[in-house]
């Protein structure tokens, strides 16, 4: 039986939460109450894409530097897929955070470079997508400084945050996002808004993310090792609206995993003017942002708070 006594509790802003749960037990966190844009719309939406281009596969198996077809379906979200999603973030006004491993930058350089050249975000992917749940203390922070190298080279500035590969992330993961000097991680999944996070190094703001507004679990798929799921866009689009329609309602943010070599495809891609159009016509409950943005606004809650 669970102890009663008052030590046993960890009191997050607006909520307490009950401290033998592991993730409480291991990096402290607060609650942001109330999280709103800054002009108070209840849904935040932040669309993020994982420009995971040939690391995805290399990194689950080295062997496939061998298998030109599942390269080929990889980067097609790089040479093919890229350009088209950057044209759809033009042509509907809404802001983007690209989280690109640092491999890719080195390899597409002029293609990575255009998403800073179109003003929209480049954040930290590790160096070759690595899963960070499995690697040392030592490697964890190779990964993170490679990767930080090459993202200057493109971007012209280091990265405000980190999303995970393959959503591996430890405790030390998020001392080394705070000690390389970033302000938010794009992992975890526990609540429906942000929240800051205790680690050796400062606060770290959370941006949560849910499985459900990743593509990989509605499309994912490749050549190698093969298998996989080809669901009509159709059902993508009845579940991310349905997701973000009952956030209209309870409040948070809609932060999404998107590959590029999957709802890149064209009609994926179609049905994302459809799903944004249909955002839009809720305009005064809605804050479109990047994942840096919606950071800074939790620091400034979090500074009058």
């Amino acid at each position: 039986m669970q102890s009663k006594s008052t030590s046993s509790k960890r009191t997050t802003r607006g909520k307490p939460t009950n401290a033998f749960s592991p993730i409480h037990a291991t990096v402290p966190a607060q609650l942001i109450p109330d999280f709103r844009g800054p002009k108070g719309e209840k849904v935040i939406v932040a669309l993020g894409w994982h420009i995971d281009s040939e690391t995805g596969i290399l990194a689950a198996d080295q062997k496939s530097a061998q298998h030109l077809t599942a390269l080929g379906e990889a980067a097609y979200g790089v040479s093919t897929a890229l350009p088209r999603i950057l044209q759809m973030h033009r042509d509907t006004g809404v802001p983007g955070s690209f989280f690109v491993p640092g491999y890719v930058c080195d390899c597409y350089p002029h293609e990575i470079g255009a998403i800073a050249t179109a003003g929209y975000e480049i954040g930290h992917h590790g160096y070759l997508h690595e899963n960070c749940f499995n690697l040392s203390h030592k490697q964890q922070r190779t990964a993170f400084a490679r990767g930080i190298e090459s993202i200057k080279q493109v971007y012209g500035r280091a990265p405000a945050g980190w999303s995970a590969p393959s959503w591996g992330v430890k405790p030390s993961t998020l001392d080394l996002i705070k000690e390389f000097g970033m302000l938010y991680d794009c992992s975890l999944m526990e609540y429906d808004t942000p929240y800051v996070l205790s680690t050796k190094h400062g606060e770290l703001i959370e941006l949560p993310t849910s499985m459900i507004l990743d593509d990989w679990e509605i499309y994912g798929g490749s050549p190698y090792p093969g298998g996989g799921i080809n669901a009509p866009a159709e059902v993508a689009f009845e579940i991310w609206r349905e997701e973000f329609d009952a956030l209209r309602h309870y409040g948070g943010l809609f932060a999404t995993t998107f590959h590029p070599n999957l709802t890149g495809r064209p009609g994926r891609l179609r049905m994302m003017y459809r799903l944004i159009e249909h955002m839009q016509q809720y305009s005064k409950d809605v804050w479109f942002a990047t994942c840096e943005e919606v950071a800074l606004q939790a620091q400034k809650i979090l500074q009058k708070a």
